[in-house]
């Protein structure tokens, strides 16, 4: 695990509600090597990019380890 900015918390939830307003529980933020915000719940997993508060999503299927789809 890496570390990232504990007040850019409060804008990653904020990003999180406005992108999936649905998205009522998570089962935990994470951090990668680049310091975005790794947020999964049981069968779901997102990125909330650091540098400018993006949100992707894991989409899973034809591809072993998935393909990264940016949540407009």
């Amino acid at each position: 695990m890496y570390s990232v900015w504990f007040c850019d918390l409060e804008k990653v939830i904020k990003v999180l509600k406005e992108k999936i307003p649905n998205l009522s529980t998570f089962c935990s933020i994470e951090s990668n090597f680049h310091g975005d915000f790794v947020i999964k719940n049981e069968t779901e997993t997102w990125i909330v990019k650091h540098d400018n508060f993006s949100v992707w999503h894991l989409e899973k299927g034809c591809y072993k380890w998935g393909n990264w789809v940016e949540i407009k």
